[in-house]
């Protein structure tokens, strides 16, 4: 069960890094992503502390 888990959750992730790692990123799509940790721990914050909820 273990071994497929973590089957599971690498392919997506190689499939995922090869994908972009053949792709030109245009520079608006680099400063994007830039800030797409700040926002996810942002959301996952104002969630556990009660600010928003979902559903």
């Amino acid at each position: 069960m273990l071994t497929g888990s973590s089957i599971g959750t690498f392919i997506p992730r190689i499939d995922l890094f090869a994908l972009l790692s053949n792709m030109q990123i245009p520079e608006w799509g680099i400063d994007w992503l830039k800030h797409e940790q700040v926002a996810l721990m942002a959301a996952l914050i104002a969630y556990r502390t009660g600010l928003f909820t979902l559903g």
